[in-house]
C-alpha cells in the first residue's frame, strides 16, 4: 500500500473487509477475474501522526482552535507557529460545531512529505460540562468529509488520530466505530478515490479499541 506499507515491520496492522459489504468498490481491479475484491477499511499504527510518511494527517480540534496537549500539541510543534494561525483563520468561517472541518497547510511539515492538516472539530471547549465532544455521533461526517477534502486536493494517504479520546470523553470503542464509519461513507460515496487510510492510536487503549472494532468487522 505504497508509503504506508513500507512502515509494515513497525506494528502496522491492516485488516480487509470483502467487496460485497454494500456500498463499497474497490480501488482496483484485477481484469478477467470473478475473485472476491478486497479494500482496506484502515491501516492501524502506533507512530505518532507527525513521523509518518503521507500526503497529509488529521487530529481532533477544538472549537476554540488551540492546540495544546495530545496529538494537536505534537503536531503544532512540528508545523510551526504558521498553523495555527492559519487554522484560527480558517475556523473563523466555521460554524464550530463538532464533525467541521477546515484544511490547511502544513507548513514545516512539508519537509517530511505531509502536505495538508485536517482540522476536525472534535472539542467545544465552553459548556456547562466544561470541554469536551458533546456530539460524538458527529464524528463520523467530520471523518467523511476530511477524506473528501483532501482527497480532492490531490492527498493519495492519509493518517488521523483518535478523535475525542482524551480531553473529548469519548470512548475509544465508540470512537472506533464512528471513525470506521466515516471512512464507509466516504468509500461509498467516492468509490474509485484512490486514498489510503491509516489511524494513528500511539495509546495502547485506543489501538486496543480500533483493533478490536476492525476484528468485528472481519
Amino acid at each position: 500500500m505504497g508509503n504506508i506499507s513500507a512502515q509494515a515491520a513497525r506494528g502496522l496492522q491492516c485488516l480487509c473487509l470483502q467487496m460485497q459489504v454494500a456500498g463499497f468498490a474497490p480501488l482496483s481491479a484485477t481484469s478477467g477475474q470473478d475473485a472476491i475484491m478486497m479494500i482496506p477499511i484502515a491501516t492501524l499504527t502506533r507512530d505518532a501522526l507527525q513521523t509518518l510518511r503521507v500526503d497529509a494527517i488529521g487530529y481532533g480540534a477544538k472549537d476554540t482552535g488551540e492546540m495544546g496537549g495530545g496529538a494537536a500539541a505534537s503536531v503544532s510543534t512540528a508545523a510551526g507557529p504558521e498553523l495555527l494561525a492559519a487554522l484560527r483563520s480558517k475556523l473563523s468561517n466555521s460554524s464550530l460545531r463538532v464533525g467541521d472541518v477546515v484544511i490547511t497547510d502544513s507548513f514545516r511539515l512539508q519537509t517530511s512529505g505531509i502536505r495538508w492538516v485536517a482540522h476536525i472539530v472534535s472539542i467545544i471547549k465552553h459548556t456547562a460540562q466544561g470541554a469536551y465532544c458533546p456530539e460524538p455521533e458527529r464524528l463520523r461526517e467530520g471523518v467523511s468529509k476530511a477524506l473528501s477534502a483532501v482527497s480532492k486536493l490531490g492527498a493519495r494517504s492519509i493518517a488521523i488520530s483518535a478523535l475525542g479520546t482524551g480531553e473529548g470523553r469519548v470512548e475509544p470503542r465508540a470512537a472506533a466505530r464512528y471513525m470506521f464509519g466515516g471512512v464507509r461513507l466516504f468509500r461509498a460515496a467516492e468509490p474509485h478515490a484512490p486514498l489510503e487510510v491509516t489511524f494513528s492510536l500511539p495509546s495502547y487503549r485506543d489501538y486496543e479499541a480500533f483493533a478490536a472494532s476492525l476484528a468485528e468487522m472481519s
